[in-house]
């Protein structure tokens, strides 16, 4: 039979050429993978279906296993395969169970760890995060919902010696962290509205994240300087001796302790212009409150940029060496090096299309319109279907590894679509 074939295609090269188009990696990955990516999609389309029922979806946590059916409908990377499972969330008001748990100040740590990650995972979609109102109520500040955290994590008792800004374990002010700043961010900077002890303790916190490397005061002087950026808390600024201090020193200008120039370059931290800019803000409101000192040139790029360039280099990285071990040899010739080279520009290429892509999405999945429009839902299939057609076209080069573990364990860890608008 296959001699009658290949006959019939040495006879007719257009019938030959036509199989042969077929066959091609490509199209056998892709046919692969339509079909998972299909079953998946219409599983999430269902599940958007079914929770739109807000009662429904909060049961769903009491519910053996329901927990970690949330978790995964609220995964990040959940969203890049199908409907998006998160307005149901903020329709159901998810946020206000784990911020009653955490005024309670016999919490223990599994419960308070439960209730930060429940709240992480809404509030790094920034609609989800304006959503957030303080429990009982319909509508409110977002950071006045999360008044428990900036408590946590700012509040200090001049009553107490022990009762320091941030008192938590190293991984509850992480967590605590990232929340704060994502709803910082989501929110417009007229209505980033605190009291003043959070200044003031921001000022001073200690630990994680603000004292972690050079990049930590960057960051400390970064949510700042958003919060500056609201009149209240500018003309407030003013009157507080801490932050005045703060915002008239000369900053810092430090790189990453390291051998690896990239890495330090990377990993560096400036604020001398961050604290320039909030005493200009201050001093609008108050003239004379705080003397600017002067301006000074930037040797990094933006805390953002920085951050993005260590997002897609250590991605890229990650990349190059799993194509280095799969291209590897060990023939030490001029032809081998060659192909090893090879191997590893067509990965990293490969890699640096599926994080662009990757990237791209992100920004839509944060959109208004992604959020609410009726038109999300065909969007989704596009995404996926998207999705589909690049890990297709790049499952020839040695990139799909990596790509996945980036997505599972890199970018949580990296923090790696943290923006400051």
């Amino acid at each position: 039979m296959w001699f009658e074939r290949s006959l019939a295609c040495c006879c007719n090269p257009e019938k030959a050429q036509e199989a042969s188009r077929f066959s091609s990696p490509f199209l056998r990955n892709f046919a692969y993978l339509l079909g998972p990516f299909s079953a998946v999609w219409t599983l999430l389309w269902a599940a958007r279906w079914r929770y739109r029922d807000a009662d429904r979806l909060r049961d769903l946590e009491l519910k053996p296993g329901g927990a970690i059916l949330l978790d995964l409908l609220a995964w990040r990377v959940t969203a890049h395969l199908g409907p998006y499972q998160v307005p149901n969330f903020a329709k159901a008001k998810m946020h206000e169970e784990p911020l009653k748990m955490l005024q309670d100040p016999v919490l223990l740590d599994y419960e308070r760890m439960r209730a930060l990650s429940r709240l992480g995972q809404l509030s790094q979609r920034r609609m989800a995060a304006l959503s957030f109102s303080a429990p009982g109520t319909d509508q409110g500040s977002p950071l006045v919902a999360i008044e428990p955290l900036l408590f946590d994590a700012f509040y200090e008792d001049p009553a107490s010696v022990t009762n320091t800004p941030g008192t938590s374990s190293d991984t509850h002010k992480a967590a605590a962290a990232k929340i704060i700043l994502d709803v910082v961010s989501a929110c417009p900077s007229q209505d980033r509205s605190v009291p003043d002890w959070v200044l003031s303790g921001l000022v001073r916190a200690r630990g994680i994240p603000w004292q972690v490397g050079p990049q930590g005061e960057e960051l400390r002087a970064t949510l700042l300087v958003q919060l500056l950026q609201t009149p209240r808390n500018a003309a407030a600024a003013g009157s507080l001796m801490e932050v005045r201090q703060y915002l008239g020193s000369s900053g810092i200008r430090r790189k990453e302790d390291t051998i690896w120039p990239l890495k330090a370059y990377l990993l560096s931290g400036e604020t001398h212009d961050l604290l320039r800019k909030g005493a200009r803000l201050v001093t609008k409101h108050c003239p004379g409150a705080v003397e600017p000192q002067n301006k000074r040139e930037r040797d990094t790029p933006s805390l953002q940029m920085k951050r993005d360039l260590r997002n897609f280099w250590t991605s890229i990285l990650l990349t190059a060496g799993w194509a280095s071990f799969q291209h590897w040899t060990a023939v030490f010739t001029a032809q081998a090096l060659l192909q090893l080279a090879a191997g590893v520009a067509s990965a990293s290429a490969g890699a640096a299309v599926l994080e662009i892509l990757w990237s791209a999405q992100e920004q839509v999945i944060q959109t208004e319109w992604y959020w609410e429009n009726a038109y999300s839902t065909p969007a989704s299939a596009a995404m996926a279907f998207t999705n589909c057609v690049a890990l297709a076209w790049a499952s020839r080069f040695s990139c799909i590894l990596p790509f996945v573990v980036s997505r599972l364990f890199k970018d949580d860890y990296l923090d790696a679509y943290r923006t400051f608008a």
